[in-house]
């Protein structure tokens, strides 16, 4: 059976698939890898594909451990660089695992996508892969790179969310209450006299540990899209932060304005620590 190849078809579409494993451990990882770099290491990526092509030798377990180790190591440092000494060989180590791994699960995906019939195995040496599957193998790049970009992004801003999260342990006239907060870089709100930091906290929360108070005052607000108003505001005795059960910082006398709505639709936080206050 004759099997014809159009070996420039052949670099490209590896060239794309190469930039685009790159282009997710650049994100994985928030590596500064530039456009050049990457497509230089695509690029031999992509020759290398191409050569074991054209010389049958290189196949087999010598070719893929070639691959994999000294065709892949090069490609990831060619991208992103590596730095000097064990500390550099070990992040390379790491970057040549997540090469691996997101080389393998897109390789799943393509591999469910030829059992398909859409492609004839082109990247797998089962077959030739025909002209006419381009534009298919276009929207499957596509699709495979924002799919990926949204995971991503949601991991992020749950790791973020995560990571400003804090436990505050807060004190009035002996009773105590612990609640979740969040460090909150938008509350700038201050106390209208002295000028002194103010953290905003439900009245929910704030009744199970204040039953009454000796002195309330009215604290002005604006938020984005509407109009200014006003939230009573208590000085408590003290708060402590802490998180992982660790004590990060300490509050004598801090004043806490109360708002009547929910602060966080999932009830994940009940109070806003000030944005200038972080421990």
């Amino acid at each position: 059976m004759m099997v014809r190849i159009y070996l420039d078809v052949y670099f490209a579409v590896n060239f794309a698939l190469d930039y685009l494993i790159l282009f997710l451990v650049k994100r994985l990882l928030c590596l500064p890898g530039r456009f050049l770099r990457m497509s230089v290491a695509a690029g031999a990526g992509a020759a290398w594909s191409c050569l074991v092509l054209v010389l049958p030798g290189l196949g087999g377990w010598l070719g893929l451990i070639i691959t994999w180790f000294l065709v892949g190591g090069a490609m990831v440092a060619l991208a992103f660089g590596i730095g000097g000494g064990n500390g550099g060989l070990r992040e390379l180590g790491v970057r040549l695992a997540v090469f691996w791994m997101v080389g393998a699960g897109l390789g799943g995906l393509l591999g469910l996508w030829n059992s398909q019939d859409f492609t004839n195995g082109y990247f797998f040496g089962m077959g030739p892969f025909p002209l006419k599957s381009l534009p298919a193998l276009c929207l499957w790049v596509a699709g495979a790179y924002f799919g990926v970009s949204a995971c991503l992004r949601l991991l992020q801003r749950q790791g973020r969310a995560r990571h400003s999260l804090y436990q505050v342990k807060l004190c009035y006239k002996g009773a105590t209450k612990t609640v979740n907060a969040l460090w909150d870089t938008g509350n700038q709100l201050y106390e209208p006299y002295s000028h002194q930091p103010v953290h905003v906290i439900t009245s929910e929360a704030c009744r199970q540990f204040c039953g009454t108070v000796n002195r309330i005052i009215y604290i002005p607000f604006r938020t984005v899209g509407a109009e200014y108003g006003l939230m009573p505001g208590i000085r408590i005795d003290f708060m402590e932060v802490e998180r992982d059960g660790r004590l990060l910082w300490r509050y004598e006398r801090p004043w806490l304005a109360i708002s009547k709505n929910p602060l966080s639709a999932a009830c994940r936080y009940e109070m806003l620590l000030h944005g200038e206050e972080h421990p």
